[in-house]
């Protein structure tokens, strides 16, 4: 139950993030500075497991986690692993090519299933897939990337509809994102971006911003249509961000 969109520029690129969860959920930690094998991250912490849903990295690298409902394994019994801990053990990613190697040498089957999305500073992108059998990647893939527990199909159809109404696939304009992501269209439900149904609702929003010099995270504490970012946390990027080429966008197929 998310929603994920980004854009790019000559320098970086912006990512924007709703988290949607349970009311019975903890309240998240807010995001601080944590340390994955001597690199340095921005996360917020899930507060009943320690885990993460998005993490950014020294190195330019943004990773967030979306649960894969329509692949939901059916063994409730098994003691799972919390998804949120990929999130962490992928905050030193320093390469898509690092990371893709690195997801196709786990063993994953102690995972619900999830989709983890990788974007690298100068605007590449990596979707790695877990369907609770097989593990698969997809290059640089289009947006929205989006989630639901309930009526999925439905759901995700509809986001990314209003997603290309608004123009946003070609638009560069963080308040239109913001927009999107505080959205209720068509009403205030579980279709909405800023979702909200009885059970669940979307509790936060998450803004990224990499460039040359830095990457800042900035998080709204509480449904978007409520809540205003605070202070944004910020680190010093370490490298060059190189400038985006012409980064390859292809269609959705699989998610």
């Amino acid at each position: 139950m998310c929603t994920l969109t980004w854009f790019t520029h000559d320098e970086g690129y912006e990512l924007f993030f709703n988290r949607d969860e349970s009311v019975l959920r903890k309240r998240a930690l807010l995001p601080n500075i944590s340390e994955q094998e001597g690199v340095s991250y921005i996360a917020p912490t899930d507060a009943d497991e320690g885990g993460t849903w998005i993490a950014t990295n020294q190195k330019g690298y943004t990773i967030c986690l979306l649960n894969h409902y329509q692949f939901e394994q059916i063994k409730t019994y098994k003691d799972w692993i919390s998804r949120g801990k990929l999130v962490r053990d992928f905050a030193d990613t320093d390469s898509l090519a690092q990371a893709q190697a690195r997801f196709y040498a786990m063993d994953l089957h102690d995972y619900r299933a999830f989709r983890m999305f990788i974007i690298g500073p100068a605007g590449g992108n990596r979707l790695m897939v877990w369907d609770g059998h097989a593990q698969r990647v997809e290059l640089d893939v289009a947006q929205p990337k989006s989630s639901s527990s309930v009526d999925a199909q439905h759901v995700k159809a509809l986001r990314k509809t209003n997603f290309q109404d608004l123009q946003l696939p070609s638009s560069s304009n963080t308040n239109d994102f913001i927009k999107f992501h505080r959205s209720h269209f068509p009403r205030a439900s579980k279709e909405s971006v800023c979702m909200h149904r009885a059970e669940a609702q979307t509790v936060s929003l998450s803004h990224v911003s990499v460039c040359r010099n830095k990457t800042s995270f900035a998080y709204m504490d509480g449904p978007p249509c409520q809540s205003e970012f605070g202070e944004a946390v910020s680190l010093k990027i370490v490298g060059d961000v190189a400038p985006i080429t012409n980064v390859a966008m292809v269609p959705e197929t699989h998610s």
